[in-house]
């Protein structure tokens, strides 16, 4: 009939201003997950993927764009009109979803890094691994079995060389068990190294020191124990995200005889016998004289309940407890003859300030430990839990690299 094909046209264009209203809507909801002060976990979970996968963001803008285009078509000055201001929000939106990823490339052309876009797109979440661990406990302070992953390469000769061991220290909370990211461990572990993933106790009240001494007494098992699954004793790293690259520092940085390991596995100055640290965006000062905290935190009921946190930990203010709030910084321990030291920080960080990292490499500067800070921009806290993603491809260059350099 004569009149079908205009009121299809106009019923298509009509769906495609909603179309153009539902994507902008979308880009606005990311862009106040990402920029703005976390309302609660659940909203920064939420924002953490909107900035890591904003590239499928841009992509959906940029649906958003010719939608909005195509609508345009629609009679009446106000729907046009209508359909112009949702073009222009699509389009300014996919320029700033894609802001991150051509931040991250630029970054990775200046460190000699290729990425893969194709990675990007399939990679997916690290939750996941093609295999298990074995488990196994390594100890029981006060009767709390405490476990470790054991990763092995999934394909090693068996009178193979002796290999690297990297004790890897989960970050999170106390809920968080161990091979937090297993497809971290099992991609590791497939460079060619024995990769131990252990639990601990995390931070009981008023004793900061209980997980340090448990990650001592990890490293002292894998001294002991390496050997047994291919591992070289002589040639252990410590590696942590977040909460476990401070524990992880601490660890390997404490003046021996300050904390004593939590099983007789390990003997006093354990740490001190790693090769090499490496620390994903941990927190390096807890003391008052530490850099700002990121603005975003400290507008956020998350900043309020991390204070919390470190008031219960630490048994107190910091002025209450200057003391124990230097003993847990690793900035204050810095010296000659630390092991090579790996940073990586994201420019984009709820939890903590790249400044905080700056000033802890200058320490390290000053103090002759060899070290290597990397900034990601637009990069949130947990960047590492997209597999794919530019912040977690740099990553894996830089860790192999530094591994490859220093264990």
């Amino acid at each position: 009939m004569p009149g079908t094909l205009p009121r299809a046209r106009t019923a298509l264009r009509w769906a495609s201003l909603l179309s153009a209203a539902a994507t902008a809507t979308t880009a606005l909801l990311a862009a106040g997950l990402v920029l703005l002060p976390a309302p609660s976990w659940t909203a920064w979970q939420f924002g953490l993927l909107a900035l890591e996968f904003s590239l499928f963001l841009a992509v959906l803008c940029g649906v958003g764009c010719a939608s909005a285009a195509f609508a345009r078509g629609l009679p009446g000055p106000r729907l046009r009109r209508a359909a112009t201001a949702l073009l222009a929000v699509n389009a300014l939106a996919a320029t700033a979803a894609l802001l991150p990823p051509a931040a991250a490339w630029r970054t990775a052309q200046a460190h000699g890094i290729g990425l893969s876009l194709r990675d990007y797109v399939t990679g997916g979440l690290a939750v996941t691994a093609d295999r298990e661990p074995e488990t196994i406990a390594y100890a029981s302070p006060g009767g709390e079995d405490l476990l470790l992953d054991v990763w092995e390469p999934s394909d090693r000769p068996a009178d193979g060389d002796p290999l690297p061991v990297v004790i890897n220290v989960h970050g999170g909370a106390e809920d968080e068990p161990q091979s937090m990211l297993p497809r971290w461990d099992a991609w590791l572990a497939d460079q060619g190294y024995l990769v131990i993933d252990v639990d601990y106790r995390f931070f009981p009240p008023g004793d900061w020191q209980a997980p340090v001494a448990d990650v001592m007494c990890a490293i002292g098992w894998a001294a002991a124990n390496s050997a047994r699954y291919g591992g070289d004793p002589e040639r252990i790293a410590v590696m942590g995200q977040s909460a476990g690259g401070l524990i992880g520092l601490l660890a390997a940085y404490t003046p021996p005889g300050d904390i004593e390991p939590s099983c007789p596995a390990a003997g006093p100055g354990t740490g001190q016998d790693v090769g090499a640290v490496l620390a994903w965006y941990a927190v390096t000062d807890l003391t008052p004289q530490a850099p700002a905290l990121p603005w975003r935190q400290r507008h956020s009921p998350i900043g309020d309940e991390l204070a919390r946190s470190n008031e219960e930990m630490m048994g107190g203010t910091a002025e209450e407890k200057p003391r124990e709030y230097r003993a847990a910084s690793p900035v204050t321990h810095v010296r000659p003859g630390l092991p090579p030291t790996l940073l990586l920080q994201g420019g984009w960080d709820l939890l903590n300030t790249a400044d905080d990292n700056r000033r802890f490499a200058g320490r390290l500067a000053d103090a002759g430990v060899p070290h290597r800070l990397v900034e990601l921009p637009f990069t949130e806290h947990m960047f590492d839990i997209n597999w794919g993603g530019f912040g977690s491809q740099i990553a894996r260059a830089e860790l192999t690299r530094f591994l490859d350099r220093h264990l």
